[in-house]
């Protein structure tokens, strides 16, 4: 009867899921694609290369344990070369050391550890070049050493910790006679973590160490971009973020950057007479980020930067209708936003730390008329941004 009953109890007890995930890597990993037509209505070049990559989704309450090492090169490559491309060109290069992804749908508890040791490289490259004309272009490259994606609802008790000593670079290029749009970007990160919920109750401990170079570049040479150009590098020590609707959000814990981090944009345009020519380069040595919707939230990540943080953008321009360009180079970025209908709380002892060089540079040269021509350039040590709003 004792048993009978044990077995019963025991069919109502709730599910859970459990995964145990433990990856190592040390051969290298590449993708390439690579096209060469004279010419074609459409051409698309997807490459995805991840040494070690582990990702689900979780129906019932979860737990999650995870450690992935990484000791190889990653790379991943787009090149297309055409003489012309009438309608759209799109090259998408995706470069990652560690990635882990994961979907919870009625909570989440994660223990995850992640490296990528010394000697370790990531490389994304997206390359187009058209020998005479293209329609509407764009090139993307994003490389990250370590990630962590996590979406979900419920109770999300989380512990990550990050730790990257490898060399991690993101490069964009459009070389091109004509074309109608170009847009080229490129984002690269030696650690990153990014947290969504809805309805979720988190609270995330995260320790972030990055001692590798960190590099974006973007480089666009057309002769003629009939309806405008956007160029936008992106580069990143450390970065971690949570945006959370309904529900309690937490992030915790320290990032720590000693490598050099620079995004370089450099655009030469000869003609752009009916669209603008757009220029951003963003560089920082470690960035958090708490967006809160309808309850408390807590933002206190410890953050200590030593390395060189350089954002550039040069433009050299012809004839045109206008021009923007941005440089920005930050050591430590730290921002707590919150917005609620009813009373809530914001809780931000921030803590910042900055020793490296922060350079932040936009040249911009015309060789002959433009309709306007708007620079700037914002180099700043430590930065805290945050902001509570009320609902109506």
């Amino acid at each position: 009867m004792t048993a009978a009953i044990a077995t019963s109890a025991a069919s109502f007890a709730e599910p859970i899921d459990r995964v145990e995930n433990d990856q190592a890597n040390s051969a290298p990993v590449s993708a390439v694609v690579e096209t060469d037509t004279d010419q074609t209505e459409v051409a698309t070049a997807i490459a995805t290369a991840q040494s070690n990559s582990a990702g689900g989704t979780l129906a019932s309450q979860g737990e999650v344990s995870s450690t992935q090492t990484t000791s190889g090169t990653t790379s991943a490559v787009t090149d297309i070369q055409a003489g012309s491309v009438w309608g759209l060109s799109t090259g998408f290069a995706t470069a990652q050391g560690n990635a882990l992804t994961v979907g919870a749908q009625d909570g989440l508890t994660m223990d995850a550890e992640q490296t990528a040791e010394a000697g370790a490289s990531v490389s994304a490259l997206s390359a187009l070049r058209l020998d005479s004309y293209g329609g509407n272009t764009a090139q993307s490259a994003i490389a990250a050493a370590n990630a962590i994606e996590v979406a979900g609802t419920g109770n999300m008790p989380m512990d990550t910790r990050q730790r990257s000593d490898a060399d991690v670079d993101a490069e964009s290029s459009v070389e091109a006679a004509e074309v109608e749009t170009a847009l080229a970007t490129a984002q690269s990160a030696g650690n990153s973590l990014t947290i969504t919920g809805y309805e979720a109750n988190i609270i995330a401990m995260a320790e972030q160490e990055n001692t590798g170079n960190v590099r974006s570049t973007v480089d666009a040479d057309i002769a003629a971009a009939n309806w405008g150009v956007t160029a936008m590098s992106e580069a990143s020590g450390n970065t971690a973020s949570i945006q959370n609707d309904w529900g309690y959000g937490h992030l915790q814990g320290s990032q720590t950057n000693s490598g050099d981090v620079r995004a370089t944009t450099t655009l030469a345009v000869g003609t752009f007479g009916d669209g603008p020519v757009v220029g951003s380069a963003h560089a920082v040595g470690n960035n958090s980020l708490v967006s809160n919707i309808g309850a408390d939230a807590y933002s206190g990540v410890v953050q200590n930067n030593s390395g060189a943080v350089t954002g550039e953008v040069t433009m050299q321009l012809g004839h045109g209708m206008a021009a923007y360009g941005t440089s920005s180079a930050i050591g430590n970025a730290q921002s707590a936003y919150l917005c609620a209908n009813c009373p809530v709380g914001l809780n931000a002892p921030i803590s910042q730390t900055n020793s490296g060089a922060i350079t932040a540079n936009t040249q911009m040269r015309s060789t002959s008329w433009v309709g306007g021509m708007t620079g700037s350039a914002t180099a700043v040590g430590n930065v805290a941004t945050f902001s509570t709003v009320g609902g109506n």
